[in-house]
Order: structure tokens, then C-alpha cells, then sequence
């Protein structure tokens, strides 16, 4: 699946960011799993997930750039929040298992060190 995706609802209700490498650097990998809504309150409605693999280019003009058009991995409705939650936590696991990992305090804390040219 190679097409452009975008959030079709203007609520954000789960967003998770994965890489695999270090950000800071060109070349690394990440994955990001989206769940949008138009339902403020409700776990009723039509919620999308959707998914996009990208390629990082690194630090440029300090800040965090990565290449344009990412992949398109999943786009996506689903009737309910459950529903759509139990795609989210799949493919958020599938991603954990090809090497893909959420960024941690410490590696937020080392990235903005790195941007501010002045890493450890």
C-alpha cells in the first residue's frame, strides 16, 4: 500500500511514535499509529487507524527531519473505540517486533542535547 493517508476525523484519540535507530541520525527508521475520531466523549462512532513508516534524515537546521511521503502501512475504520484500540495495539506490537521502539525520557532528554549541539 503506497498511497497518501491522512486523518479523515480532527480528533486525535491514540498517537504512538516508534523508531528504529537513533532520530538524530539520517537514516533511521520510525513508525507512527494513529486513532482520529470525530466523537469528543463517545467510544461509539466511526474511528480510523492508520500507519506510516517514514525514513528519518536527522538533525537538519536543528530540528528533527524526515524524508517527505512516508509509507502508507494501514489506513482504516472501525465501529467503536474497542475495535479500533485492538488494531492500534497490534500493529503497535508488530512494529515492537521488527525492532521499532518507543523513545524514552532519556533518549527525549539525549535528542535535545544532540540539538542543541552539545550531546554527551
Amino acid at each position: 500500500m503506497n498511497k497518501k493517508s491522512y486523518a479523515r476525523y480532527f480528533i486525535i484519540r491514540g498517537n504512538h511514535a516508534l523508531w528504529n535507530g537513533d532520530p538524530a541520525v539520517s537514516g533511521a527508521r520510525f513508525r507512527q499509529v494513529v486513532i482520529t475520531s470525530n466523537e469528543w466523549n463517545s467510544t461509539e462512532g466511526t474511528f480510523q487507524v492508520y500507519a506510516l513508516e517514514g525514513t528519518g534524515r536527522g538533525i537538519v537546521d536543528a530540528k528533527l527531519s524526515v524524508l517527505p511521503q512516508p509509507t502508507v502501512l494501514f489506513d482504516g475504520d472501525f465501529q467503536g473505540l474497542d475495535a479500533a484500540g485492538e488494531k492500534f495495539e497490534q500493529i503497535t506490537k508488530e512494529a515492537q517486533a521488527q525492532g521499532f521502539r518507543s523513545i524514552s525520557l532519556i533518549d527525549e532528554l539525549e535528542f535535545q542535547s544532540k540539538l542543541k549541539g552539545t550531546s554527551h
